[in-house]
């Protein structure tokens, strides 16, 4: 079964995965880091609202081989007339 590494970025911080773990495919790895990202939107937003949350997956050889991205914003009217539906 082939060893896949799912690195985190959320802003500035990077989370490193440097053990890795074995998934039966690519897709599966893939489906693994989709998993996990609402977990990690869950913290604290910042003041603005907006935060970008990226996994990449690498094989043991180090190939940047998916990208997948959370992006959350949240807008404000404090007066009630701006809404996107």
């Amino acid at each position: 079964m082939p060893r896949y590494f799912l690195d985190f970025q959320d802003g500035d911080m990077w989370l490193r995965d440097d053990e890795g773990q074995d998934y039966e495919s690519l897709q599966a790895a893939r489906d693994a880091a989709i998993a996990a990202l609402p977990d990690i939107g869950r913290e604290t937003p910042p003041p603005d609202g907006k935060r970008a949350f990226v996994a990449y997956v690498r094989d043991e050889a180090g190939a940047h081989l998916c990208t997948v991205r959370l992006d959350l914003a949240a807008d404000c009217d404090p007066k009630g007339q701006a809404r996107d539906r």
